[in-house]
C-alpha cells in the first residue's frame, strides 16, 4: 500500500463535497483528472481500483483517490451503498511512499520531528474508533452547505483538520507499532479511549474483543507494562483535566462525565495522578489563563 505526504504547512483546498446513496447496484465511473478525491463509506461496500489495485472499501473504512491516476469502479456494490466524498488540491505535489520505504523513515528521529508539518494519508485505511474523523467530514458537509459564511478558508480550514485527524490516527498507530504494541493491543487502547464514559469492566473489554478476560489482562500487562485498570483509569483522568479547564463544570459532573460512578473515588485517583486535587488543578489553570491575558 502506498501512503501520500503533504505539506502541512498551509490548508488544503477544498473544492467540492457530497454524500453518495445508491439502494441499487452502483459502480463508479472511469476517470481521470487533476483533482484528489476522499472517499469515506458510511454502509455497503465501494469497489474501486486505483493503479492497478483493487479496494473494497467498507463501513467505517476510506480510500484517497490520488490527481491524475485513473480510478474506477471494477465491481457493482451489493445493496445499499452510502459514503461521503471530498474532492480537494494540495499546495505541493504530493509525494508518495511505500509501506516498507515508508516505515523506514517513520523510525528515524530526523523524520519523526519534520511529521507535524506533513499531511499523511494511507492510501486505504480504517477510521478510528473514536470517530473523530466522521464527525469532522459532516462538518465539513455541512459547512458546505451554509450560504452565509464570512470566508471561505473556513472550509479549508475544516477539510485540513479533517486530513490531519487522518494523519494523526495512522501515525499514532504506527507509533505504537514501533513500541511493540501489536494491532490487537493497540485497538484496545483506542476502544478504551472511544468509550471512556462509559462504566467498562475489564470483562465487557475482552468480550468485545473476543478473549478471555484474565488472558487479555495478562497481555495488555506485558505488551504497555501497566495494567488494563490503570490505562482506564489513565485515559479518564487525562479528559478529565480537558473537562475541568476548558468547561465551567463541577467536579462531580466532571466525574460522571469520564465515566466514575463515585466522585470520591476519581478525586483520590486525580491527586495520586496530578499530586493536587481536581478542584486545585482548577484553580491553578484559571490562575494561569488569568497571568496569560
Amino acid at each position: 500500500m502506498r501512503y501520500f505526504l503533504s505539506d502541512a504547512d498551509y490548508p488544503l483546498k477544498y473544492l467540492s463535497c457530497g454524500n453518495l446513496i445508491s439502494k441499487q447496484e452502483f459502480l463508479h465511473v472511469r476517470r481521470n483528472f487533476n483533482i484528489n478525491v476522499l472517499i469515506m463509506v458510511k454502509e455497503g461496500i465501494l469497489y474501486i481500483s486505483q493503479e492497478g489495485v483493487n479496494y473494497e472499501v467498507g463501513p467505517n473504512q476510506f480510500v484517497l483517490l490520488r490527481a491524475n491516476e485513473e480510478h474506477f469502479g471494477y465491481k457493482p456494490s451489493i445493496g445499499k451503498l452510502s459514503y461521503v466524498w471530498v474532492h480537494f488540491l494540495t499546495n505541493d505535489k504530493m509525494m508518495v511512499a511505500t509501506k516498507e520505504k515508508f516505515l523506514k523513515r517513520i523510525l528515524d528521529q530526523t523524520l519523526e520531528s519534520r511529521l507535524n508539518n506533513l499531511y499523511v494519508i494511507p492510501e486505504y485505511g480504517e477510521i478510528a474508533l473514536t470517530q473523530r474523523a466522521p464527525l469532522l467530514f459532516n462538518q465539513l458537509l455541512d459547512l458546505s452547505r451554509q450560504e452565509m459564511i464570512y470566508s471561505s478558508q473556513i472550509i479549508d480550514y475544516a477539510l485540513s483538520l479533517l486530513i490531519m485527524e487522518i494523519s494523526q490516527e495512522f501515525i499514532e498507530m504506527h507509533y505504537k507499532i514501533r513500541h511493540n504494541i501489536s494491532p490487537n493491543i493497540a485497538r484496545v487502547m483506542e476502544w478504551i479511549k472511544a468509550n471512556y464514559y462509559k462504566s467498562i469492566t475489564v470483562k465487557e473489554i475482552a468480550n468485545e474483543f473476543g478473549y478471555n478476560a484474565d488472558y487479555l489482562s495478562s497481555l495488555f500487562k506485558k505488551t504497555t507494562n501497566t495494567t488494563l485498570t490503570n490505562y482506564i483509569n489513565k485515559t479518564r483522568i487525562e479528559i478529565s483535566k480537558s473537562l475541568i479547564s476548558n468547561y465551567d463544570l463541577s467536579i462531580k459532573e466532571v466525574a460522571y462525565s469520564c465515566g466514575f460512578s463515585d466522585e470520591k473515588y476519581f478525586m483520590k485517583l486525580f491527586k495520586k495522578a496530578e499530586s493536587m486535587t481536581p478542584s486545585q488543578y482548577k484553580k491553578a489553570f484559571t490562575r494561569k489563563m488569568i497571568n496569560d491575558r
